[in-house]
């Protein structure tokens, strides 16, 4: 099976060659990578393409750290629900650990381990394939993977976490002034490993973008949810899976059967036996969730898209009018009169 990315990385990279005047979409085509599929829901990139996509911008550009320039330009949205939770999450290493565990949704061929040494927390890649199927990543995108945490951490917490090290396994040279530059903290190159580390005691401050209400609406419309079911203990706990994963994506029904330690053929009998399906059981869940959260005018619309797993603002609008004939808009709008 090969190994994919989200297609938002890549759209990440036509907007740093904007920057450098160079026009997106020849390279892209050469690469054979559509910026624009037709099946929205299904927009992976496959990794093989990913390294000769960033080949053809470091000619492009000239500029061989332009992972660093990327990073740089990095916003939560690039990594869709996950980053929003993120965001929202009380601090930053709740964040970073949430991250971790769904890291897989963003790139299916690398690993995250965090490893904690007294007051540091590092974070380092480990590749996840064997090494005769091994993916050659090229340089940038590990300046990307190791550079977006420090852009990540100070838009969470609006201010700058200076990192205490950055590690990477391939020679920095020369360009040993543009990497200090950026993370402002001493870089080792040719070393053992890829990674980056911070102090644990600037991870737990309190985020200004933790959003504790709607954590407590969650916990609130899944209660409800459950409690108005009836629902057996399977069905109790593909809810609360599915609660817990929404954020970073629609989660299938292979990955549930799987958090639960079973086969989907078992999970749909269990279902099946109380009455019901995995798809029921979703379309619901989302629908009841999605209600709770349109009820507080806190909440913009868009947030609660990508809270409950849906790819756009446009498919989470079809969805909720397909069942209760409102549009998010004009349901919350009725319940304000």
């Amino acid at each position: 099976m090969s190994q994919t990315t989200l297609l938002t990385i890549p759209k990440l990279l036509s907007q740093v060659l904007r920057v450098y005047d160079v026009e997106p979409q020849p390279i892209f085509s050469q690469a054979g990578i559509d910026l624009n599929p037709v099946d929205v829901k299904d927009s992976r990139v496959d990794m093989q393409k990913m390294t000769v996509l960033w080949q053809l911008c470091v000619q492009a550009t000239g500029n061989s750290e332009l992972g660093l320039v990327a990073a740089s330009l990095f916003q939560p949205a690039y990594l869709k629900g996950i980053g929003l939770a993120w965001m929202a999450s009380a601090n930053l290493e709740e964040g970073l650990r949430r991250f971790v565990d769904n890291s897989q949704l963003i790139n299916t061929a690398m690993q995250l381990e965090l490893i904690e040494q007294g007051d540091e927390l590092m974070i380092q890649y480990q590749p996840k394939l064997p090494m005769q199927q091994k993916i050659k990543t090229n340089q940038c995108a590990i300046q990307l993977g190791v550079g977006f945490f420090l852009k990540m951490f100070r838009l969470a917490a609006g201010k700058n976490i200076p990192a205490t090290a950055v590690y990477f396994s391939f020679p920095i040279g020369d360009s040993r002034t543009a990497y200090e530059e950026y993370f402002q903290c001493p870089v080792h190159g040719e070393s053992s490993h890829n990674g980056i580390a911070f102090s644990k005691s600037l991870l737990n401050e309190m985020l200004p973008t933790h959003d504790a209400e709607l954590v407590a609406l969650n916990e609130a419309a899944v209660g409800k949810y459950i409690q108005s079911m009836g629902s057996g203990q399977s069905s109790e706990k593909v809810i609360r899976l599915v609660t817990q994963l929404l954020a970073s994506g629609c989660p299938t029904e292979e990955t549930i059967a799987f958090k639960m330690n079973m086969s989907k053929r078992t999970l749909q009998r269990k279902l099946s036996h109380e009455g019901q399906s995995y798809s029921q059981l979703l379309n619901s869940l989302r629908i009841a969730l999605a209600k709770q959260y349109l009820v507080s005018n806190s909440i913009a619309i868009t947030e609660i898209t990508y809270q409950l797993g849906y790819s756009s603002p446009s498919t989470f609008a079809r969805a909720f009018k397909q069942q209760t004939s409102f549009s998010p808009l004009k349901y919350r709008e009725a319940y304000r009169q």
